[in-house]
C-alpha cells in the first residue's frame, strides 16, 4: 500500500479536508456570481422603469403647458398580453413609482446577500490558507523526522 492511498496517512486526511473546503469555496463563489447576475437584472429593470417614469413626467409637463383641447397627450396605453389598454396618466405614474420602490427594495436585498456572501467567502479563504499552512508545516516536520531517522541509522 502506497502512502498516497493509505487512509491512515495524516497527510491524506489533511489533503481531503483542504479539498472539501476548496469545494465549499467554489460553491460560494458560484452563489456570489449568481447574485451578481440577479443584481444586474434588477438594475436593468430599474433603468428601464426610470426611463418610463421620465417619459411619463415629460408627458405630464407637456400636457400642462399646451392649451389645446386635444386630450390625446394624456393617453397612456398599458400592454396586457397582446392587448393595449388605455390607462390614466396619474395611474401609470403611480404604478411605475410602486414598481421602482419594489425594485429598489429587491436591489437592497440582493446587495445585502452579496455582502454576506463576500464575508463568508473571505472567511472560507482564510480557513483554507490556515489548513494549507498547517499541512505544509506537518509535511516539513515529517520530512525532518525522516531525515533524522535516516541520519541516526547511518
Amino acid at each position: 500500500m502506497s502512502a498516497t492511498t493509505d487512509p491512515n496517512n495524516p497527510g491524506n486526511t489533511l489533503a481531503a479536508a483542504v479539498d472539501a473546503e476548496i469545494a465549499k469555496f467554489r460553491d460560494m463563489q458560484e452563489t456570489l456570481h449568481a447574485l451578481r447576475g440577479d443584481l444586474q437584472v434588477v438594475m436593468g429593470q430599474q433603468t428601464e422603469n426610470e426611463m418610463v417614469q421620465t417619459e411619463l413626467n415629460l408627458m405630464d409637463t407637456s400636457s400642462n403647458s399646451s392649451s389645446n383641447n386635444n386630450n390625446n397627450t394624456n393617453n397612456v396605453y398599458k400592454r396586457v398580453g397582446p392587448v393595449l389598454l388605455k390607462q390614466d396618466l396619474s395611474e401609470a405614474k403611480e404604478t411605475v413609482a410602486k414598481r421602482l420602490e419594489f425594485i429598489r427594495k429587491e436591489q437592497d436585498k440582493i446587495q445585502a446577500k452579496m455582502l454576506e456572501q463576500e464575508k463568508q467567502l473571505q472567511a472560507q479563504g482564510l480557513k483554507i490558507q490556515e489548513q494549507q499552512a498547517n499541512m505544509q508545516r506537518m509535511t516539513a516536520e515529517a520530512v525532518q523526522q525522516i531525515q533524522q531517522q535516516h541520519a541516526a541509522g547511518k
